[in-house]
């Protein structure tokens, strides 16, 4: 701040301060005549408005020389390409507005900082999905490759069936993937893509159900949805909780065929396409056990979850399986990104991204998701729905 600018802010205070004096001089003066006195001469007069201008300008210096140093860094800051940045460079304040305005840039350098490290760890949370993704996609490309050259030596409708078959088996693994990399780049701007409406959260699980029909099929798994709730209507946004089911399913799925270490998958990718395709006859031979997976509709006691109305019940939607459940040890972590444990090493197109992604998802629409599981008998996962709407408390214009 130059000299002048500091005059020009400071020009009413000097000019009150300076009629101030000049008053205090018309009161002695007034005093001096009604008392009998002569009254102050000239000399005197102009001697106390030179020593009170002296001593506004003494102030007036100090106080200048105090803020110099504040200001003129504050200018080159402002000037720099990336002011926020040198923020910190601030020397310390030694005045009370210079401290207000000392704690606004740190708070917007903070919050700067803070917004900054949030998109490079998205940035890089993208880099390392991608990465993962398109390693777990070479094993159906490849599987793909080797059963169209299979197919070269096919000489009957019937030998080519089976191999009809698995293309479009690690064609759906294709798609499911797809839709989970879609999901993750949608749900950086989920406000911009949400709209709450009534759904039936019954109607929710049967598509999904019919959408993995031919794998249910292909595994022998059958699946049923069951109600137990005077209704299943909650408000959510219909697109992410069918994402959201979609990906407990899928999971379902997965760890519902997998009955042992030698996964298809890996087989297909390190041998021929006959022994690939004997590996899932074998594996959908083998597998034992309950082949079922539930979605279960059901509501918990009126004020029973601390995100709920207390005059109302909470619905839940629970899809329960009966594979090779989650070890105690990983339980607690399914939640995290790129996490895929024990069970990870079983199924090789595992990313670690679904439950991580529908647990955020679930987060965003108000929701909650718990995991639960015995080792060897199976895993539920359980999405309770707040009975507070998730428009509650939102302005109309931060979703457009």
């Amino acid at each position: 701040m130059s000299i002048l600018a500091y005059l020009a802010s400071r020009a009413a205070f000097i000019i009150f301060h300076l009629f101030a004096g000049a008053l205090a001089i018309a009161v002695i003066q007034l005093d001096l005549l009604q008392t009998g006195g002569s009254g102050l001469t000239y000399g005197s007069a102009a001697y106390i408005v030179v020593l009170h201008a002296a001593m506004l300008g003494i102030a007036v210096v100090i106080d200048y020389s105090r803020q110099y140093a504040f200001f003129r860094r504050a200018r080159e800051i402002a000037a720099a390409p990336d002011p926020i940045a040198l923020v910190p460079s601030l020397p310390a304040p030694s005045c009370a507005e210079q401290r207000i305005l000392s704690r606004l840039a740190n708070a917007a350098y903070t919050s700067h900082t803070a917004e900054a490290l949030k998109r490079e760890e998205q940035s890089q949370m993208h880099v390392d999905f991608t990465n993962r993704w398109v390693h777990a996609m070479k094993t159906p490309v490849s599987v793909i490759d080797l059963l169209v050259q299979q197919s070269k030596e096919v000489r009957s409708a019937d030998e080519a069936l089976p191999l009809f078959d698995s293309i479009q088996e690690e064609n759906e693994r294709i798609a499911h993937a797809l839709e989970t990399m879609l999901g993750m780049a949608r749900q950086e701007r989920f406000s911009l893509d949400l709209l709450p409406e009534q759904v039936d959260l019954a109607e929710v699980a049967r598509n999904v159900i019919n959408k993995h029909r031919k794998e249910f099929i292909r595994y022998s798994i059958y699946p049923s949805v069951e109600c137990h709730s005077p209704t299943s209507i909650i408000e959510t946004d219909e697109k992410w909780i069918t994402f959201v089911v979609d990906q407990l399913v899928s999971n379902a799925i997965k760890y519902t065929r997998v009955s042992r270490p030698a996964s298809a998958a890996v087989a297909a990718a390190t041998a021929t396409a006959t022994a690939t395709l004997a590996a899932r006859a074998d594996r959908s031979r083998s597998a034992g056990g309950d082949r079922r997976i539930l979605i279960l509709i059901d509501q918990l006691p009126a004020g029973s979850h601390d995100h709920t109305d207390l005059a109302q019940p909470a619905l839940t939607l629970t899809v329960r399986d009966h594979g090779i459940g989650i070890p105690i040890h990983d339980l607690p972590r399914v939640f995290d990104p790129f996490f895929t444990g024990e069970n990870g090493r079983l199924a090789p197109e595992s990313t670690g991204m679904g439950l991580f992604l529908a647990r955020k998802i679930c987060a965003s629409l108000g929701h909650t998701i718990t995991a639960q599981s015995q080792p060897g008998q199976g895993a539920a996962m359980t999405i309770t729905f707040s009975t507070t709407a998730i428009t509650h408390g939102v302005d109309a214009a931060t979703l457009q």
